[in-house]
């Protein structure tokens, strides 16, 4: 059985249709990369699968038991704590506990006391109940797995190392879907390979959103793609999709191109005047005003621009020349006193 089964699905935010009629099944142990222009509904799609967006029209069917969890384009900024309690809350209320254990058993290291400890015994109580202490071990070990140090503050973090804390919060609940938007966004370059090998490993089925050309045709077994509203599979790796892309394209523009042709003949018979009035011609009339429809209801391919950058000639061999350069955000200096020369041809 699939994971999850979408049947035609239709979303609408009030204006034209985001996805119109889409159909979507995800098998175990797939890995399937959403790809479309920005604004075609990715993210929605997205969202109806995790339950974030419900849909206008269609089915959405999810295997029993099935878990999803899902890492979002943006970092919140709401999240506070350690990273240990940023993972564990992924978990509702045991995670809460988990976290609050944590944090008691670090204050009771540096002063313990009786309040401390009563509040320590109740949780561990409350723990015992839910089999809180199987999920304590699962929190640790995606931290360990993850090479993070739990008692970090969150805060404090770089862009990279807090969409990994994200990640851990996410893998936390065993996910059997896991799903990705931008997961390389704010990550630095040895960031996004570690990402990589990681995800190249993970067991369970993977959704995900990239620019990240590499990312994409490294993990990717299944290609989807958005475009005006309509969802097509592309099984294989992106090259494949490439190449199947560009043979579709090339019929969907011989269709349009007779169906255009087809309508400006059209046009010109009932432009004759006496003879596209007769009775007997009704039934042609009514085909072109269907034609005139199609074609005002047609999609079209957005256009791919083209920019070409003017050349110049080298300048010399000087390339750069900073003495003493300063640079800061507000009180955070990034770069004081820098003095260099960078000559054409070095690497550095």
């Amino acid at each position: 059985m699939a994971l999850i089964n979408l049947r035609n699905i239709s979303v609408s935010f009030g204006g034209p249709l985001v996805l119109e009629k889409i159909n979507l099944q995800v098998e175990k142990g797939e890995r399937l990369c959403i790809i479309g222009r920005n604004g075609e509904g990715k993210s929605t799609l997205m969202k109806v699968v995790c339950g974030e967006v419900v849909p206008g029209e269609g089915l959405v069917s999810l295997s029993p038991g099935l878990r999803i969890a899902m890492l979002t384009q943006e970092i919140p900024h709401d999240l506070g704590g350690s990273v240990y309690d940023v993972v564990a809350k992924g978990l509702d209320e045991v995670g809460a506990l988990i976290a609050e254990h944590h944090r008691i058993t670090r204050e009771m290291g540096d002063a313990p006391g009786e309040k401390l400890l009563t509040r320590l015994e109740d949780i561990q109580h409350q723990l015992e109940a839910r089999e809180g202490w199987s999920i304590q071990q699962r929190v640790e070990t995606v931290i360990s797995r993850l090479e993070m140090d739990g008692d970090s503050e969150f805060k404090t973090l770089s862009g990279g190392l807090k969409r990994r804390a994200l990640l851990a919060r996410a893998l936390v609940v065993n996910p059997d879907l896991l799903l990705l938007d931008e997961p390389t966004n704010h990550l630095d370059i040895e960031a996004i390979k570690w990402l990589e090998e990681f995800l190249f490993t993970f067991k369970g089925a993977l959704l995900f959103i990239t620019h990240d050309r590499m990312l994409l045709e490294k993990l990717a077994t299944r290609i989807i793609e958005l475009d005006r509203g309509r969802l097509t599979s592309w099984p294989g790796d992106y090259q494949n999709y490439l190449r199947r892309l560009e043979e579709r394209l090339d019929a969907e523009g011989e269709q349009k191109r007779l169906f255009d042709k087809k309508l400006a003949q059209e046009e010109a018979w009932v432009r004759q005047g006496v003879q596209g009035r007769r009775a007997r011609n009704e039934g042609r009339r009514r085909a072109l005003e269907e034609m005139r429809e199609q074609r005002r209801n047609r999609k079209d391919v957005v256009g791919t621009a083209k920019m070409q950058l003017q050349g110049t000639p080298p300048s010399g061999r000087l390339v750069i020349e900073a003495k003493r350069a300063r640079f800061a955000y507000g009180d955070n200096v990034i770069i004081d006193h820098f003095t260099a020369k960078i000559m054409r041809g070095d690497k550095i």
